[in-house]
């Protein structure tokens, strides 16, 4: 009986300790005086020179869903873009036969329209007026000893400026984002992870799943022929089927099939880098998770879901290329030491991440 009793005591024992450990961490994730604050820089570059590792990438997108994070550059830009606004002047009221708007000039209280679908005189999102976004974010900062939430750092916070210049100078990399932020930062899961995009705005062009936003138009011979010339065309559909030749032939797994224009949780703009990168502890080690996408310009050719279609592509020369906006996808996930520069290298991307401790970075329960 007496063991019995020391191993129920010891059971209690251990159950109390683990339910006081989960109660600690609950705390000090829901109370800010807990929260362990770390200052973190990345600089995300294009590689610039010529790839010699020999790998394959698909022409198809594998999408990052970008609903649950946190985005801490989207209102940024959006000041940024209100800043060069404010200085244009004021737009002229519409007339009853006037109906050229001059888009050099801001309308009052433009930022308060309400941007409903289809509206052609309603300001366009911000962010789409971009072709490209600022490589240095110039942050407004913060205090960690108040702040309830992350915020982006000041440019004179940076030190891996020489690092960026260096790749430039040396024509190794094109630097595509550059910034820091302050962020608490906890077990993995319990906080959203930190959306980065930046680069060149492709979204004018190109919807996010990389197929074109304007598409060719096909005519349709079968239709518009004359008697002869269908039953030679059918012939030759015929002909191109059992030969398995284009647009008929089977696709493989690099072949991209047009999917949703916009899926649910993935970006609505297609930027030259997008992504997501989440900073974690695991006990009191720090770990990187980053997963990027970056996007250059390509061809493919002209593909078909449907027989109709197929059928006109083969008719209109299926061998013909459409532009195309591929990407290069990036996932990396590594253990890390504070203070230290971590090199993330991959054969199109190269990401450079520095984490430094705070005032506030130890432990505080």
């Amino acid at each position: 009986m007496a063991l019995v009793h020391r191993g129920l005591k010891s059971v209690l024992g251990l159950t109390t300790a683990l339910m006081t450990l989960v109660s600690v961490d609950a705390v000090a994730q829901s109370d800010k005086d807990y929260w362990r604050w770390f200052e973190v820089e990345v600089l995300v570059f294009k590689q610039t020179i010529t790839d010699q590792s020999g790998e394959t990438f698909p022409m198809t997108i594998q999408p990052i869903a970008v609903n649950q994070s946190r985005d801490l550059l989207t209102s940024y830009h959006s000041l940024q873009n209100r800043r060069l606004r404010s200085a244009l002047p004021v737009c002229e009221p519409l007339s009853d036969n006037q109906w050229q708007i001059d888009i050099a000039c801001q309308y009052e209280n433009e930022d308060q329209w309400i941007p409903i679908t289809g509206n052609p005189f309603a300001p366009v999102h911000a962010l789409s007026e971009l072709s490209n976004t600022d490589v240095v974010i110039d942050g407004p900062g913060g205090d960690i000893q108040t702040a309830s939430q992350p915020f982006l750092m000041p440019k004179d916070v940076l030190e891996l400026t020489p690092v960026s210049e260096e790749l430039e100078r040396k024509g190794q990399g094109k630097p595509l984002l550059h910034l820091a932020w302050r962020q608490p930062v906890f077990k993995r899961g319990e906080s959203r992870k930190f959306r980065l995009y930046g680069g060149k705005n492709y979204s004018e062009t190109f919807f996010y799943n990389g197929f074109p936003r304007e598409q060719e138009e096909l005519t349709t011979p079968l239709s518009n022929a004359s008697q002869k010339q269908r039953m030679d065309n059918i012939e030759y559909l015929l002909s191109a089927i059992e030969q398995g030749s284009e647009p008929f032939n089977p696709l493989n797994e690099r072949t991209p099939i047009r999917p949703p224009l916009i899926a649910a949780g993935h970006p609505s703009l297609a930027w030259e880098l997008d992504g997501l990168i989440d900073i974690f502890l695991v006990g009191n080690y720090l770990h990187i998770d980053g997963e990027f996408n970056l996007r250059e310009k390509d061809k493919i050719k002209q593909l078909a879901n449907d027989i109709e279609t197929q059928a006109s592509l083969a008719l209109n020369n299926a061998n013909e290329q459409t532009p195309y906006l591929r990407s290069f996808y990036f996932s990396q996930l590594r253990r890390v030491i504070s203070h230290e520069t971590h090199y993330f290298d991959h054969p199109k991307l190269g990401v450079v991440v520095q984490i430094r401790r705070t005032d506030l970075s130890a432990p505080r329960y």
